[in-house]
């Protein structure tokens, strides 16, 4: 018998390694947790990167010297309140609906601690509310996640009904940019995601291997929600999102860029589903790229390079719209903070609990 496998009366021998974790294995295990939070940080600085070393850095600089700051600065508040005001409203509605009976002021402050992680992408921010309500309200966390996954659907879907609506009023407006003939094949795969997912949980239709997914909890809401529910939220996530259409019309022009709003309304859910995306940090590089795409044809050559232009506005207003959102958690940060932190009363309970044991 071995010094590191000790004898149990009664029992076999027990390798004193075996409730031990190998430390190969919870290194490679912490080492892969390190790169995946490393990726879209590297993608960003990889598309940032790009973009600037590809772009006269001269002309993005006049860009920015000749923009009307107060404009930008001005319209940016606008927009970012309207924001903020329009997805905390739908959140009632969403949180009343499917999680608990909150009030307005508590999902108000929820929503606006929420950008605190919006900061780097919308998953995290998302989790964060779940777990706010949680502690607040002792709604089950997946239940109230589960919630925000099918918002984030009905998200998807305002923004292709958009993207459809903007394609069938300005799609002369957008026939000079390069994807303008591929559009229609996008809107069409989108409709095809959507509709296969509403057949999937609402009838019953399996597509031959997919029914366990029925069984995870993160989708308990897609399970409970019903058909006829479904376009109320729609139009309340639409009116959001027409929000950042307005936004581009009113600040473009600070930059001397002027862009009809029916072709802004295909332009910005397009701009949206990129920045959803959690392969960038809070689509960082990501937007500016597709902004360059989208906005740089419609750039009077008087004005200067469409490119530089482009890049000068998109590089300013996500830095500026998440600075004004920062303010907005920091209003509420400590008033949810003292919510979530236990009273005296709990903590002498919990420490009574913890020496009995």
């Amino acid at each position: 018998m071995t010094r590191d496998a000790p004898e149990v009366a009664g029992h076999a021998p027990v390798p004193s390694h075996a409730a031990k974790p190998h430390p190969r294995g919870l290194r490679g295990l912490l080492t892969g947790r390190r790169v995946k939070r490393a990726i879209p940080w590297l993608l960003s600085l990889c598309i940032v990167a790009f973009l600037f070393l590809t772009t006269d850095l001269a002309a993005v600089g006049a860009a920015l010297e000749s923009a009307d700051w107060g404009r930008l600065v001005a319209g940016m508040a606008v927009v970012t309140l309207a924001a903020y005001v329009f997805d905390s409203l739908t959140l009632v509605a969403l949180f009343r609906r499917y999680v608990a009976p909150v009030s307005q002021g508590e999902v108000f402050r929820i929503k606006g601690v929420s950008y605190f992680f919006n900061a780097i992408n919308y998953s995290l921010a998302a989790g964060a509310m779940a777990w706010i309500l949680h502690k607040k309200r002792g709604a089950p966390f997946l239940e109230t996640f589960s919630s925000l996954v099918w918002f984030f659907f009905i998200d998807i879907v305002a923004l292709v009904f958009l993207l459809t609506l903007g394609y069938v009023v300005g799609s002369d407006a957008i026939a000079a940019t390069p994807f303008a003939a591929r559009l229609p094949w996008i809107i069409l795969a989108i409709w095809a995601i959507v509709a296969g997912t509403l057949i999937y949980w609402n009838a019953g239709f399996d597509f031959v291997l997919l029914g366990f997914m029925r069984k995870w909890r993160v989708f308990d809401t897609f399970r409970r929600a019903r058909v006829a529910e479904y376009p109320a939220f729609v139009l309340m996530r639409a009116a959001f999102i027409m929000v950042y259409v307005v936004m581009h019309w009113l600040l473009l022009p600070a930059f001397g860029v002027e862009i009809p709003l029916d072709a802004l309304l295909v332009y910005a859910p397009l701009i949206a589903f990129v920045q959803v995306i959690p392969a960038t940090i809070s689509g960082l590089g990501a937007v500016q790229g597709v902004m360059v795409a989208l906005f740089a044809v419609h750039v009077a050559p008087t004005v200067g390079d469409g490119k530089a232009v482009i890049v000068a506005y998109s590089t300013v207003i996500g830095p500026l719209m998440m600075v004004m959102r920062l303010f907005i958690g920091y209003a509420f940060v400590a008033r949810v903070a003292g919510d979530l932190v236990p009273s005296k009363g709990e903590v002498e309970a919990a420490t009574h609990v913890v020496g009995e044991r």
